[in-house]
């Protein structure tokens, strides 16, 4: 039985799956925010600490960008980005659990770390697994021009 692309077995699956995580993406992002200001009384933080809390995720996201790239292009995307998902996953989680500023700090970051890998991933299972015309197909349309 020949293997076939797992992008091109199930296209509308892996898109909507796709479509989900990067909802999950920005909410997990942004979760920190909405939360700040019972995070700032509960563990005593003054603004600087909050400001490199809310700061925090984005210096390692954008830090780990040329990282993630080079992983994506050298191994296994779909791997590549299960890590990276887990790790996103693991570090939303646990932030839940944490009692201090070095903890939160040290998720934040790693939550970075594990989302610097999610549109390189995305870009390069769209690029290898779909069609180029399809690419900028709007999806309620039948056909592509």
């Amino acid at each position: 039985m020949a293997q076939t692309k797992p992008a091109l077995e199930h296209p509308w699956r892996l898109l909507t799956l796709l479509v989900v995580s990067i909802f999950i993406n920005f909410i997990d992002r942004s979760n920190l925010s909405v939360a700040a200001a019972d995070l700032r009384r509960e563990l005593m933080l003054d603004h600087s600490q909050l400001g490199l809390l809310l700061s925090a995720f984005f210096c390692s996201y954008a830090a780990f960008q040329l990282l993630a790239g080079w992983l994506v292009d050298r191994y296994n995307v779909f791997w590549v980005y299960g890590i990276g998902f887990l790790v996103w996953s693991a570090a939303t989680g646990m932030t839940g659990l944490v009692t201090s500023f070095a903890q939160l700090l040290a998720l934040r970051l790693l939550l970075g770390m594990g989302e610097s890998v999610a549109y390189p991933s995305y870009s390069r299972i769209l690029a290898s697994g779909y069609p180029e015309q399809h690419r900028g197909c709007l999806l309620y349309t039948s056909r592509c021009v």
